[in-house]
């Protein structure tokens, strides 16, 4: 997954937070592994945040029309990665009126994110949050931080890093290499690893110590 920067009009030297909002239905659930609406009040739509890479996950949750009567539809969430600048951004997608043109719409859904101060706008990938049986979707940091290890993804310093695209690299023949510093790799594997899995190897590290 690639980062999108958009600081396409720079309006101050100072380098400041900068808001990222919803638009359109458009609801906040986590920000960087933790529920939106803990990170700020009203974090589910209003986000005040420094500039560097963050993980956001999101989805659609807004009342449309199913013939004569309104309904409920939630999309599934949705997980991006922003890098801000000190422009403000809202994450957009078209109004969607009705159940059918927002079923049809997720099943191809297209993102943009929008520079309130310049206008302009710029697509944006998303990747659809999938989960296993009923509820899967209850505890949406637990769901996160399970793509999240999946994936090879962490926080360092307030900011989002995909340790495969840092290390993993194929090259033309299909062959995988592994690439970087051994720090990174341990951090990669590390984050791949089941519960007792870790809890061993921190026994392992102890060890090691004396």
């Amino acid at each position: 997954m690639k980062l999108v920067a958009i600081g396409l009009v720079v309006v101050s030297s100072v380098v400041g937070a900068a808001e990222l909002t919803t638009k359109n239905g458009l609801e906040f659930l986590v920000v960087n592994g933790k529920s939106a609406t803990n990170v700020a009040k009203g974090g589910d739509k209003k986000l005040d945040l420094d500039p560097g890479k963050y993980q956001i996950v999101a989805r659609f949750d807004e009342e449309v029309k199913r013939g004569s009567k309104s309904t409920i539809f939630t999309s599934k969430p949705y997980v991006f990665e922003i890098e801000m600048s000190n422009q403000d951004l809202v994450l957009v997608i078209p109004k969607l009126k009705f159940e059918s043109q927002a079923a049809a719409f997720f099943k191809k859904p297209e993102w943009e994110i929008e520079n309130k101060s310049s206008g302009a706008v710029q697509s944006i990938s998303g990747v659809r949050l999938t989960g296993v049986g009923f509820g899967s979707f209850n505890n949406m940091e637990k769901a996160v931080a399970q793509y999240n290890s999946d994936n090879g993804i962490i926080f360092e310093s307030g900011e989002a890093k995909n340790l495969e695209e840092m290390l993993v690299n194929v090259d033309e023949k299909g062959n995988v290499n592994i690439k970087g510093d051994t720090l990174t790799q341990l951090k990669l594997w590390y984050t791949k690893a089941s519960t007792e899995e870790k809890k061993a190897f921190k026994r392992w590290m102890i060890e090691q110590d004396f």
